[in-house]
């Protein structure tokens, strides 16, 4: 039984053509039909770039009710590029088919088409947080150090052939390279100075497919600062401890740095090139705020924050 609540919605239907080696595009046809039972109009689209999955979202603000999209997490960060500065924002559904798909992770949404649409169609609504980094949007992470270039200076067409493997092999060469970044940060009134070896900002459970923040949240206002600190092993020590044990164990480990906070400012240098979502990002001194449950998405019945 189809609610009444959304009779007459409109829905637009965003995917690249390429995406998941072209899964998307030969299960079109199964999509729309499955979005027919949400939503009375359902449009596709073709998206060509990033540029143009920005712009398509930009322009689906008030001419739809919902923008449901296919991707990785570099195209919800398109997406949410585009719909996150207008005042009218469509409910954003999303059917994962990146490499990692961290956002897919911490939303608790399958890589499974069927069980992807069955979210759209019967899930419930859910408030997310949204964050700005000077005048850019991201969903999940803002990074700096060793091992955050590996996701966007990894090859494409490696990618496609290994998968998450070849995030593996690219990140070889930072184990004998390390990245050190000095840093200040000012967040909410705290103040940290230190070397540090790998810098986070978070608003997410995983990253770089692992779940090393269990007590993440989507909607408080809140994020996870997490500063690794340089020592044994070029610091190479306590990123793997990190992502090991995770920051459940925070209180016993002396070797990051962990605070929550709405508001960041974080002073480096002008060299430091900062990750967003798993893109590059702006370089050199960067301001984090959260605005708070800023978007609207679909996730299932049973999904806990």
């Amino acid at each position: 039984m189809i609610s009444r609540e959304w009779d007459a919605m409109k829905c637009l239907f965003i995917y690249n053509p390429h995406s998941g080696k072209g899964k998307i595009a030969k299960h079109l046809d199964y999509i729309v039909k499955r979005l027919h039972e949400k939503f009375e109009v359902v449009e596709t689209y073709q998206t060509k770039s990033s540029e143009d999955t920005i712009n398509v979202a930009r322009e689906s603000c008030g001419k739809y009710d919902a923008l449901v999209f296919s991707g990785g997490d570099g195209t919800f960060n398109d997406v949410v590029t585009g719909v996150a500065p207008m005042e009218k924002r469509p409910i954003l559904g999303y059917i994962p088919s990146g490499t990692v798909n961290d956002i897919a992770r911490n939303l608790s949404i399958s890589r499974n088409i069927k069980k992807a649409c069955d979210v759209i169609v019967n899930g419930k609504v859910l408030y997310h947080d949204v964050g700005v980094v000077n005048d850019r949007y991201f969903m999940y992470v803002v990074a700096a150090g060793t091992f955050t270039e590996v996701s966007y200076r990894t090859d494409q067409k490696i990618k496609k052939v290994l998968g998450k493997l070849a995030y593996i092999v690219d990140g070889i060469k930072d184990v004998f390279n390390p990245v050190f970044t000095k840093v200040r940060i000012i967040a909410d009134g705290v103040t940290i100075e230190d070397t540090a070896s790998l810098l986070l900002v978070l608003n997410s459970k995983s990253v770089g497919g692992i779940r090393l923040n269990k007590d993440g949240h989507a909607n408080d206002g809140l994020f996870d600062v997490v500063l690794v600190r340089k020592s044994y092993f070029f610091g190479i020590s306590n990123i793997i401890r990190l992502f090991t044990f995770g920051l459940s164990r925070r209180k016993k480990r002396k070797y990051i740095y962990h605070i929550r906070a709405q508001r960041i400012y974080v002073e480096t240098n002008e060299n430091v090139v900062w990750c967003l979502d798993g893109e590059q990002g702006p370089s050199g001194n960067i301001e984090i705020i959260n605005l708070p449950q800023h978007i609207r998405i679909f996730v299932s019945k049973n999904y806990k924050n």
